[in-house]
């Protein structure tokens, strides 16, 4: 497992890095790449090394919304605090995009249950800068989509990125076609979970990481590994939109 620590202060990581070593992890920890992220400098393909990325308390919540804004909908992201949030605070951030909270006192234990916990329910792993072995002049055969693990959201959200598949579809015009309007910001917040357990199933199920792409400006598209991977037709579109 790769983690990256993303802090105003590495120094102060020192006791984070050594847990995370003990449980032989390869961790990096780094302002550098804080400071490109929040600047939109950093290449996805670089963060896309790593398994999970940690919040550091040395950054605001203000600066965790812009990183959440960024990758949220992409990695497996853990909070460091020095307190439990409240319920009601705990589910908005988790509606943004936090998967986990880390304690600053968290026991060595605590720490590889909760990674644990993590990458054995998304099955996250290192997708090593795309360079995934690829059986050699291989057509795979295209396989049914896992209905059976997707909740009603995922269902609908999935038939609508099917349905408009030759072009992205904005934040807004999804919120309509799922829940009728597009005002209310809980909406907009739970988009990006959707988005986000829709991506991990989909990848549990052998799909790449980007098979929803985020065009930034216009908004979301299943990409072409989608339609090569699974069977699309108007029986499926049915079983889709009926849950059958």
């Amino acid at each position: 497992m790769q983690v990256l620590i993303l802090t105003h202060n590495i120094l102060v990581e020192r006791p984070l890095v050594e847990k995370l070593q003990r449980l032989n992890v390869e961790v990096l920890s780094s302002a550098k790449l804080l400071t490109m992220l929040q600047t939109k400098q950093v290449p996805l393909e670089v963060l896309s090394f790593f398994d999970v990325l940690i919040v550091s308390e040395t950054i605001s919540d203000q600066e965790l919304t812009i990183i959440l804004e960024e990758v949220g909908e992409k990695f497996t992201i853990i909070r460091q605090t020095d307190r439990t949030p409240q319920k009601e605070e705990k589910m908005d951030w988790e509606a943004k995009g936090v998967d986990e909270w880390l304690l600053e006192d968290e026991t060595l234990s605590g720490l590889r249950e909760k990674l644990a916990e993590k990458t054995l329910k998304e099955s996250v792993y290192s997708i090593g800068f795309g360079m995934r072995p690829q059986p050699e002049e291989k057509e795979e055969e295209k396989r049914a989509i896992p209905l059976w693990n997707l909740t009603r959201s995922e269902r609908e959200m999935l038939s609508t990125l099917i349905s408009t598949k030759d072009a992205p579809i904005s934040r807004n015009d999804l919120a309509v076609k799922i829940w009728g309007d597009s005002d209310s910001a809980s909406h907009m917040t739970r988009l990006s979970t959707i988005i986000k357990h829709l991506r991990n199933k989909l990848k549990i199920d052998g799909v790449e990481y980007d098979v929803i792409r985020t065009n930034w400006g216009e908004g979301y598209q299943l990409s072409k590994v989608f339609f090569d991977h699974y069977i699309v037709d108007d029986r499926i579109m049915d079983e889709i939109k009926t849950g059958n």
